[in-house]
Formats: structure tokens, C-alpha cells, sequence
């Protein structure tokens, strides 16, 4: 037989989630009086009656702790739920103490409200603070909305196939005309060239050189035929890009030289001595060298090919911008040694009386020779032409004998690099 308060306190309990042990009201029975004794007193019913509703109160103060609590429940607390002791029908008892256990439940329900609303606030709390901690997802950038491809329809199948655009020319990077010159001063007729310094070689190239020649190579080389300052420009185009690029370029005159050789000696093939002779400006200046190494300045030079075969010189004439002008003239000689003739006798009778060298004469250059004995004694010198060794010792002593006699001969002249001549002379009695 189930008793009121029992269900009373069970149907209040209910809301806890609490499961009802029967066993723990059991063991609640045990530790109160045995039926019968003091039974019939009102104060005996109530104590034990009393102890039931302390009880409940217990229980449902302990689980209102348990659900405030952070610790997370892990199983259900035993809670006493049945009484099949005998309970005093006595009304007014009974109803007291529903009423005390429905003013505690109702108490504790309203404190378990605030617990809750407590804790989900403090949930919304630990959730705004978590979310401000982590950083904020930038947000994507707006993508540029893609230009679909033009449709075309294929006449054949009828298909629509997609075409891509085609890139223009602005894609590309813009093209840059540049050039360096191998020199911005030069001379007429001196060659300059100039180097292509463009972004893209491989680009349309006119040069115009301002003087109404105009080519399109990648590297030109160009000479100038008269004076004067000339811009050199180049006009480069690539694709839809065309650039311009010019400098200056200063072109000074050059001399007019002129080279005249001719013989010294006219009518004396055997002796190539010659003289040459040049035009110069106040400014300029002439340097003649010659094939054996000499070397002369001036507007003349006059000089002895000693040498047999191709001989030659080379002018230059200088002016003060530093232009120069070349001329080469070469000729074709015989072997040059004086023309001595090997043997004398100074007998009077007026043929081959005396030595002298025949070119001597006839070049009219300074020198000296000098004669010896096979002893390497002096026996005659001389630097005069006109004096010939006439067989005595220094042309005015005692007659010398008869025998081989060593003659040299040297230039004083700047006419031949080699300037020592050396040979032999028979004196015959």
C-alpha cells in the first residue's frame, strides 16, 4: 500500500533527474523504532515522520549542491523513494509536512534556475572571450568576374567552340632603342662603329647617319668623306613598340698630303739616291720612314736605298685634330756599294791613277774614308771627294808598295740607316 507522502515526495523529486532507490529506504526503516513501540503516541508518530521529511529535505539540498557544481556527474545518486513501514493516517501531519517538502522543492527549483542561467551566461562569456582571442577570417577578395570566351559556331558541326583572345601587343614589354659609338671624334674616311645596345635585337633597325646614308643592320660600321658634326640616329620598332635614339657625331678634316720622289743623281741608275718632298699646312706635320728603319721629318728627305730589291717609304702628314693622311711609294733597286772599282796603278801614264769611290763624287754627301795597310796602319783619309788616294803615304809622302790595301767609308749624312762602307783596293806598280 503506497503511502501519500511517498508519492508526494517522489512526484516532486521527479524533476532532478533522480532515480528512485528503494533500498536506500530500507535502510532508513531499519534505524527507526520497531512498530508498536511508542506508536500510540502523537509524539512517537512524528519523530520518525519528522526523520523521513529531515531526510528529503537532506537529499534534495544535496542535490541541488550537485547540480550547481562544476564537477560533471558521472552516475546517478541513490535517493530514498520508498517507505513500506505502516504510516499514521493522521491528515494533519501528513499534509504539514507535503507542504514543507513542496515550499523546499519549489525553493530549490528556483535556485536551480538561477544556477542554470548562471551557467549559461557564463558560457556565453567563455565563448565571446574565445572567439575575440581567435584572429577574424579576412575576408576573400573580390574576384574579378572572368570575360567569358566569344562562342562561334562551326559551320560544319554546328558546335559552339570556345576562342581565346588573342594578346595584344601592349603585353609585351615596351621596346628601348640604344647605341654606343666607337668614337664620337673622328677624322674623314676613319671608320666608326657602332653598337647596338637595344632591349631586343631582333626588333626593325634603320640607322640614318646624317649624311643621306641610311642602312638597317643590327651593328653598322660607318665612315665620314667630308667634315663636319652629324647626328646618327636609330629608329627601332618591335611589335606595336617603336623608339628613337640619337648622338653626335663630330667628324674633323684629314690633310691633303702629296709625296714626289725623284733622283738626286739624274743619269746614275747604279746609285739609288733619292729625294722626296711634300705640300704642308702651317698646322700639320710630316714624317717620312723608310723600308731599312731611317726615319725623317720634314717636308723633305732625300735618302740611299743600299739594299738591293723592293725599297720604299711611307709619309704621314698630321694636322692638329690629330688626323693623319698615309702615302706609300716603293721601288725596285739594284745592291748599292759605292760603286768602288778593285784595283789602281799610279804609273803616269794618266789611266786609273787614283781611288775614290765613284758615288762619292756625284752624291755630294758628307763623309769619311779612311785607308790601311794589311798592318791596320792609316796610310791615307780623307773627307773630301775631290782628293782621291794617289798611291803615297797620305797622298804626299813616299810611295807606297805595291799589295792589298782596306778602304772604309762612312756617311755622315741622315740618308741610309747602315751608314759604314768597307772594301778592298789593289795598288799595282
Amino acid at each position: 500500500m503506497s503511502n501519500p507522502l511517498d508519492n508526494k515526495i517522489k512526484e516532486a523529486l521527479e524533476n532532478f533527474e533522480m532515480p528512485y532507490d528503494a533500498g536506500a529506504w530500507a535502510e532508513l526503516a531499519q534505524q527507526l523504532p520497531p512498530a508498536g513501540t511508542g506508536a500510540t503516541s502523537t509524539g512517537g508518530q512524528f519523530n520518525w515522520k519528522g526523520a523521513a521529511i529531515v531526510a528529503g529535505i537532506v537529499t534534495t539540498i544535496a542535490t541541488v549542491w550537485y547540480l550547481s557544481s562544476d564537477v560533471e556527474p558521472k552516475e546517478n545518486l541513490p535517493l530514498i523513494a520508498d517507505q513500506e513501514e505502516v504510516i499514521d493516517n493522521e491528515t494533519t501531519s501528513e499534509d504539514q509536512a507535503v507542504e514543507e517538502v513542496e515550499t523546499v522543492v519549489a525553493e530549490t527549483s528556483e535556485k536551480q534556475n538561477v544556477v542554470k542561467k548562471s551557467e549559461t551566461a557564463d558560457e556565453s562569456k567563455v565563448q565571446t572571450a574565445d572567439n575575440s582571442a581567435q584572429p577574424r577570417p579576412e575576408t576573400p577578395p573580390a574576384t574579378q568576374e572572368e570575360t567569358p570566351p566569344t562562342v562561334i559556331n562551326d559551320q560544319k558541326s554546328n558546335d559552339k567552340k570556345p576562342v581565346t583572345p588573342t594578346p595584344t601587343a601592349t603585353d609585351d614589354k615596351a621596346f628601348v632603342a640604344k647605341f654606343i659609338p666607337s668614337s664620337v671624334v673622328v677624322c674623314v674616311g676613319e671608320d666608326v662603329s657602332f653598337i647596338n645596345e637595344s632591349s631586343d635585337k631582333s626588333a626593325a633597325m634603320v640607322w640614318n647617319f646624317g649624311d643621306g646614308t641610311v642602312v638597317s643592320e643590327s651593328d653598322p660600321i660607318h665612315s665620314y668623306v667630308l667634315p663636319g658634326t652629324y647626328t646618327v640616329r636609330l629608329t627601332g620598332t618591335k611589335n606595336a613598340s617603336s623608339s628613337e635614339h640619337s648622338v653626335q657625331v663630330v667628324v674633323n678634316p684629314t690633310p691633303s698630303a702629296v709625296l714626289s720622289p725623284a733622283r738626286k743623281l739624274e743619269g746614275y741608275q747604279a746609285i739609288p739616291f733619292y729625294k722626296f718632298s711634300t705640300a704642308l699646312q702651317p698646322s700639320e706635320t710630316a714624317v717620312w720612314k723608310f723600308s731599312d728603319g731611317s726615319i725623317t721629318e720634314g717636308t723633305s728627305a732625300e735618302h740611299l736605298f743600299r739594299n738591293a730589291g723592293k725599297s720604299g717609304v711611307t709619309l704621314t702628314v698630321r694636322n692638329n685634330f690629330g688626323c693623319a693622311t698615309t702615302l706609300d711609294w716603293e721601288v725596285d733597286n739594284e745592291k748599292f756599294n759605292l760603286l768602288a772599282y778593285t784595283g789602281f796603278s799610279p804609273d803616269g801614264n794618266g789611266n786609273n791613277e787614283t781611288f775614290m769611290p765613284a758615288a762619292l763624287p756625284v752624291m755630294n754627301v758628307r763623309f769619311q774614308m779612311v785607308i790601311r795597310d794589311q798592318t791596320g796602319q792609316i796610310v791615307y783619309e780623307t773627307s773630301n771627294a775631290n782628293e782621291p788616294w794617289n798611291g803615297r803615304l797620305h797622298n804626299n809622302g813616299r810611295p807606297l808598295d805595291a799589295g792589298i790595301y782596306v778602304w772604309t767609308v762612312i756617311i755622315k749624312d741622315d740618308i741610309i740607316n747602315k751608314k759604314d762602307f768597307n772594301g778592298t783596293i789593289t795598288l799595282k806598280r
